[in-house]
């Protein structure tokens, strides 16, 4: 006679059980790997409108401002609801005259805050037609809502409109900021 090749109902609940145990420890790991990289992914999508404005300068031979904007006309709102780009000829920070929007940026994967701390506090940042900065640098800092400080990610901005990432030098998970301490939001 045949052999019948089934499960028992013990072997079927042991094989859940483990898979239950392995979820269980894979998860969490899972969780915080999706939120590094959605931090990741939002600070690469700000040097991108930086590259963007950058070329945009240059390609036009104007002054390019980047700003937050909520509504993608106009300057306004917080920076992760939105970024304009646009030729600025008289450097106004307002889409006026010749001026013209370049792109407007959304950043739907960010779940925290964006903020651009820069000399003289200005909250807009120019771009003259050599490619350069019109007398700025700073960094645009993401800080996540739930406050995990690895997750916190800087984007800092010479004058010459180079970006670079900060890193986390000293191998405790957290990201050090322009001037080698920890990203505090």
């Amino acid at each position: 006679m045949g052999t019948d090749k089934a499960f028992t109902l013990i072997e079927l609940l042991i094989t859940l059980l483990i898979l239950s145990i392995l979820l269980a420890i894979g998860l969490p790991s899972f969780s915080s790997l999706v939120e590094t990289r959605k931090s990741d992914m939002t600070v690469a999508k700000i040097k991108q409108v930086v590259e963007v404005a950058k070329v945009s300068a240059v390609v036009n031979g104007r002054i390019v401002t980047l700003c937050k904007s909520q509504d993608g006309i106009k300057c306004g709102g917080s920076w992760e609801q939105g970024i304009i780009t646009f030729t600025d000829a008289n450097a106004d920070r307002t889409i006026n005259q010749n001026d013209k929007l370049i792109r407007y940026f959304t950043f739907p994967e960010a779940e925290g805050r964006i903020y651009w701390r820069a000399f003289q506090n200005r909250q807009y940042l120019q771009i003259t037609s050599q490619g350069f900065t019109k007398f700025q640098n700073g960094n645009f800092t993401y800080c996540p809502f739930n406050k995990k400080s690895y997750l916190a990610r800087q984007l800092v901005i010479n004058r010459t409109a180079r970006a670079r990432y900060t890193m986390d030098s000293d191998g405790d998970g957290v990201h050090e900021d322009s001037n080698g301490k920890p990203i505090r939001c």
